[in-house]
């Protein structure tokens, strides 16, 4: 009998030991944040600013967590389709977004249905980056100067039509029409580098698009711009005017930026390391002068920071949506 009891006793004893033993490595695993690759959502199809910026980050980056960093692209729906898709994703530092500003100005009245909250959804992990627009044209179109187009587009009312690929050409296409006084009309596509190629092609006449963007096709001499929505004229197009110095009215100041983002409900841990190693990134020489060559400039920021700019952004463009009578799309 007792030396049933001792076995009883002895089998107890190395059940709790190894039980201990696997929740002991659980916890250990769950510490060793990341332990496997990490995925970067990108609402932007390749060749687009955002793909480009966020390359140049997820190289160092993935040295620094010592794992992969897979970009994944997900275009479409005006960054609807992967701000979603991570929103709803386990909420374990594995699947992040590199959001725009259409995070929020989507869902204050951009779209008409977006399943997503930009404020309750997400755990904000670190501002990134922002630049500002240019107005191009092909460079073979006979148009050269701002004054030219508009004085065409006021002969010619609803002959011109203005390409998108992101919000700013959404937004900075529509207060055009409304400063010059013309109807154009609007075609948008999925991301920037299929829109440029239709205004390449002659399909469309103009189209607002990112710093990042516009200066590699500007220096090869295939498009022409022709207004900066800077406040300042910008090292990249010192040639090219502001907004106030051509004199057009009725426009508002909306740079566009990027911030990381994952699912609500991440863990402390895993914000923490991608803030810090992001941040680190980010302030490298190396990188930085990259990126201003790109018309692009850094500017990580705390988690709540982060969630500090969201809110203000999102008021900020239920204010504009207002102002400008945008309707949803």
């Amino acid at each position: 009998m007792t030396m049933i009891l001792a076995t009883t006793a002895h089998r107890v004893s190395r059940g709790i030991a190894v039980a201990l033993m696997l929740s002991l490595a659980s916890l250990a695993s769950q510490a060793q944040y990341p332990n496997k690759p990490v995925r970067l959502v990108l609402p932007f199809g390749p060749g687009s600013a955002t793909d480009t910026f966020l390359r140049i980050v997820a190289e160092p980056l993935g040295t620094a967590l010592g794992q992969s960093v897979v970009v994944d692209n997900k275009p479409g729906a005006m960054s609807v389709l992967a701000v979603e898709q991570v929103a709803k994703s386990a909420p374990d530092g594995y699947t992040v977004v590199a959001a725009t500003n259409s995070i929020v100005a989507n869902p204050a009245g951009i779209l008409r249905s977006v399943n997503y909250d930009p404020l309750r959804d997400f755990t904000p992990i670190t501002r990134l980056a922002g630049t500002s627009y240019v107005l191009v044209m092909a460079a073979d179109q006979p148009l050269k100067t701002l004054d030219e187009l508009v004085a065409h587009a006021r002969a010619n009312p609803g002959k011109l039509n203005y390409a998108s690929g992101n919000l700013g050409g959404v937004l900075y296409g529509g207060m055009l029409q409304k400063s010059i006084g013309v109807n154009m009309v609007h075609v948008p596509y999925k991301s920037t580098p299929p829109a440029l190629l239709e205004l390449l092609s002659g399909r469309v006449h103009l189209m607002f698009t990112d710093l990042a963007t516009a200066s590699g096709q500007v220096k090869a001499g295939k498009v022409r711009a022709l207004l900066a929505t800077a406040t300042q004229r910008t090292a990249l197009f010192p040639d090219v005017p502001t907004i106030a110095e051509a004199g057009l009215k009725g426009f508002a100041d909306m740079p566009a930026w990027w911030a990381l983002y994952g699912p609500a409900g991440m863990p402390a841990d895993a914000v923490e390391r991608l803030n810090r190693e992001i941040t680190t990134i980010l302030q490298r020489p190396d990188i930085r002068s990259r990126l201003l060559a790109m018309g692009i400039d850094a500017v990580p920021s705390t988690p709540q920071g982060l969630a500090e700019f969201t809110r203000e952004q999102s008021q900020n463009y239920v204010r504009l949506i207002k102002e400008f009578n945008i309707q949803p799309e």
